[in-house]
């Protein structure tokens, strides 16, 4: 069995083909990618196992796409979020099982359209896998112990300094703009929309080295919780998505927001017109170049461990009393077994679990419904994945108490 791993050498990618290295059972594993040196390098870590290999991969153009498809039997798609519509053009049209980093609105038509093109072909792509379906999968171990539930709340951690990311994290990370629209949550059936940065801030105690933060809403896609059978069933009535970030883009943020940097008319330079939001983030993208170590000397100059903590509030009744369950998810550590890797490959294992395990039941026909949609709204076993993701190391921390 061939597995094709689109965009492999990235940060968020190389953790997923690090798992499948360590616990898959496919034939051969091609990694195609633009950059030749990222991705020897991620081969480098896979102890010499000859199943890897690489192709050169321009993104840009569809037909190179489908030609490095061309008889696999299953498709990872790592590539950055502006490629999903070309990987989505190309796997419904020559039908193809796979797993995508990337996501398309709910709301999006172009969904449907590609969700039925796959299902002709009797074929599944499933969107979204990553960080987003472990906290699913812990709102559905949390919600099944509750008779009702009133609200969801789910808590990233994105702990990582300014000078410890990718490229792609950067401008992730930096979102902020007051014009985005991409601030949501859920609440009653609708999703409410368009609100500002730092908005419905909570503190949030996360486990060491990160402790109690103030959270705010982030841009995070639409809430999948409300459409997922197994708490819809429950009468959910909200759910928010916060998170916190390193106080370093916090700072920087707020910095943004107070001059009006987002939205500033560019300025003449030497007859050259500029825009000041791009010229400070150039130079944070120069200065946040970062450097393949091993885990350990990455800890020591962090003053901790990169990791991203993810965690779920549930806050429902059981047998008519009020009831709060909270999971936390930590990453094992170090992910890639000290070998050398970058605080952003270390930070991402979390994504590239998540897709490893859903492309690997994929491949294994655990998973039967065809189209495009996330795992977890599918019907797959929750346990299932969650013991997917503990036998990998993953630390998950319950309480249970009474609301106050």
């Amino acid at each position: 069995m061939k597995a094709v791993c689109l965009g492999g050498a990235g940060a968020m990618s190389a953790s997923l083909v690090y798992d499948l290295h360590k616990t898959s059972d496919f034939d051969e594993i091609v990694i195609a990618d633009f950059d030749e040196g990222k991705a020897r390098q991620t081969i480098d870590l896979m102890d010499g196992d000859k199943r890897f290999s690489f192709t050169k991969l321009d993104a840009t153009k569809k037909e190179e796409i489908a030609k490095v498809l061309k008889g696999a039997d299953c498709v990872f798609d790592g590539l950055p979020d502006q490629f999903v519509f070309n990987f989505m053009d190309v796997a419904s049209e020559i039908g193809i099982n796979g797993v995508s980093l990337s996501t398309i609105g709910l709301m999006d038509e172009r969904l449907t359209k590609y969700s039925d093109a796959l299902k002709k072909k009797g074929n599944t792509v499933l969107l979204n896998s990553g960080g987003g379906t472990i906290t699913s999968v812990m709102d559905i171990l949390g919600c099944e112990e509750l008779d009702q539930v009133e609200e969801i709340n789910e808590y990233w951690s994105l702990w990582r300094p300014i000078t410890q990311a990718t490229l792609g994290l950067i401008y992730a990370a930096m979102q902020f703009d007051p014009r985005s629209r991409d601030r949501v949550y859920w609440e009653k059936g609708e999703y409410v929309r368009n609100l500002p940065p730092f908005a419905l801030p909570k503190d949030w105690e996360f486990p060491e080295p990160i402790g109690k933060q103030e959270t705010h809403i982030i841009e995070h896609g639409e809430p999948m919780a409300p459409f997922i059978p197994a708490i819809r069933q429950k009468g959910l009535k909200r759910v928010v998505c916060r998170g916190v970030f390193h106080y370093g883009w916090t700072r920087l943020a707020r910095f943004f927001l107070e001059n009006g940097i987002f939205g500033a008319e560019p300025i003449e330079i030497n007859g050259v017109k500029v825009s000041p939001y791009e010229v400070i983030m150039k130079h944070i993208e120069r200065h946040a170049a970062e450097k393949r170590e091993d885990s350990y000397t990455i800890a020591k100059k962090l003053g901790f461990k990169p990791q991203d903590i993810l965690s779920v509030e549930i806050i429902g009744s059981k047998n008519g009393m009020a009831n709060r369950i909270i999971y936390y998810c930590e990453p094992r550590y170090p992910f890639f077994d000290g070998k050398p890797a970058t605080a952003s490959m270390e930070y991402g294992s979390f994504v590239g679990v998540a897709g490893s395990v859903s492309l690997q039941m994929l491949a294994h026909g655990e998973i039967s419904e065809k189209g495009a949609f996330q795992v977890e709204t599918s019907g797959v076993s929750a346990k299932k994945l969650f013991n997917e993701y503990e036998k990998r190391g993953f630390k998950f921390t319950k309480q249970s108490s009474f609301k106050t």
